[in-house]
């Protein structure tokens, strides 16, 4: 009986999956786009930021040199083409309106406006890696005009990868007055990024910890195309996905289409993007893209099915969407590696008994999920001795996933129930 057990579970999961139903939730960004909105597809919202509380950040990953600009305020950068860093205390703005402007990518989180020039490594745009120090050495001055119209000449001197820390200068744009700034990235580096403001100057913690969330709902600064097929940065509000979540776009299709693999997922931000709303100039108002359909493979990597159906402009900054659980990729990853967990009797009928080695006694959350990834069950035990028992006389016959979350500690495991 043991071996036909497994077979079945070997079938069931190589099998065509039992999707689970579409679930509506929304995201507010508040009036005027104030905030950006961090959402996380298995358990909502993580976090909401004040967008305008921040002028440029520092990707923390300590072998990088990404710096970005806060484009979704409309804050703006040069490089200051009249001159080298000898030319800091002799700033000559001359022409400085015909000065390219730097925009953030909206294709990698890590390719800032400050590393828009790169000539690729070691050339990172305002600085040249020093393959002795592994040191990024600043080489270039930059004109930053904040959203609140102050300009600003700002020098980012030096990165210290090895401490992963930041020094920059600063001050008006002809201010006598310099301020210097040594940024410590280590205390952040579970963050996409570190922020700074320059009118406060402060240092800004405001993201969640990176694998918390898979969608960032925000203003930012995309390439848009005008009726001629220019290209031309604009500030637009759309939907990000976190780095390492994997997306992609389907259209047209229908509603229940679910073939999520028929295209590459790819890790691209803007993936999902802007452009699934357009505003109708007959209703002044904005319309859904008809027949659009996104899947989002999150950290876990869980597939879901994501889909606008409704945003509602700068009053509210509210957007509405269904998300669907399509496939539990992570499950066979997740659980076939894990021996730290055992169920007896598995397959069971009304009651198992779970041991997870090396815990004693420890307050335990219970989730249970069915095969569409629908939570069926959750509870709160105390587990003695490492083991807790449960009842499920009120379960159908199938396969579940039981996952354990204790001492900071996940531990998952397939149940069958007869």
């Amino acid at each position: 009986m043991k071996f036909n057990y497994l077979l079945l579970l070997s079938f069931i999961l190589t099998s065509s999956f039992a999707y689970s139903n579409p679930e509506a939730d929304s995201v507010s960004m508040g009036t005027g786009y104030a905030n950006d909105v961090f959402y996380s597809l298995e358990n909502g919202v993580v976090k909401t930021a004040e967008r305008n509380t921040w002028d440029i950040g520092f990707y923390t990953t300590k072998w990088s040199a990404g710096i970005v600009i806060n484009g979704g305020t409309g804050t703006k950068l040069v490089t200051y083409e009249n001159g080298d860093t000898a030319s800091w205390n002799a700033i000559d703005t001359t022409g400085m309106a015909t000065w390219k402007q730097l925009n953030n990518s909206d294709i990698f989180w890590e390719e800032g406006a400050f590393n828009r020039n790169s000539l690729d490594h070691p050339d990172y745009g305002w600085g040249v890696y020093n393959m002795v120090t592994h040191d990024v050495v600043g080489d270039s001055i930059y004109i930053l005009t904040l959203s609140n119209g102050v300009v600003k000449k700002l020098w980012i001197k030096n990165k210290n990868s090895v401490n992963n820390t930041y020094t920059f200068v600063f001050s008006d744009l002809f201010g006598v007055r310099d301020q210097r700034e040594v940024l410590d990235v280590t205390p952040y580096e579970d963050k996409l990024f570190v922020y700074y403001n320059f009118t406060t100057k402060e240092i800004i913690d405001r993201e969640p910890a990176q694998n918390s969330w898979d969608l960032l709902f925000s203003r930012y600064s995309a390439t848009v195309y005008d009726l001629e097929g220019n290209p031309s940065p604009y500030p637009v509000v759309g939907v990000l996905s976190n780095e390492g979540v994997l997306a992609n776009k389907h259209y047209p299709v229908g509603e229940n289409y679910r073939d999520w693999s028929s295209k590459l997922l790819e890790d691209v931000k803007s993936q999902i993007g802007h452009d699934w709303k357009y505003f109708d100039m007959n209703t002044f108002s904005y319309s859904i893209e008809d027949s659009t359909v996104y899947f989002v493979q999150n950290l876990k990597g869980d597939v879901y099915k994501f889909v606008p159906t409704y945003f509602s402009g700068t009053s509210e900054g509210k957007t509405v969407f269904t998300k669907e659980l399509i496939s539990l990729v992570s499950i066979e990853e997740t659980l076939t590696s894990d021996n730290k967990m055992s169920i007896v009797p598995n397959p069971a009928t009304n009651q198992i008994r779970i041991t997870v080695s090396g815990l004693s006694s420890s307050p335990t959350e219970v989730h249970i999920y069915d095969l569409a990834g629908k939570e069926v069950f959750n509870t709160k035990k105390a587990i003695a001795d490492g083991q807790l028992e449960l009842k499920l006389d009120h379960f159908q016959s199938g396969l579940y996933l039981v996952r354990l979350a204790t001492e900071g500690q996940i531990f998952t495991q397939k149940l069958i129930i007869r």
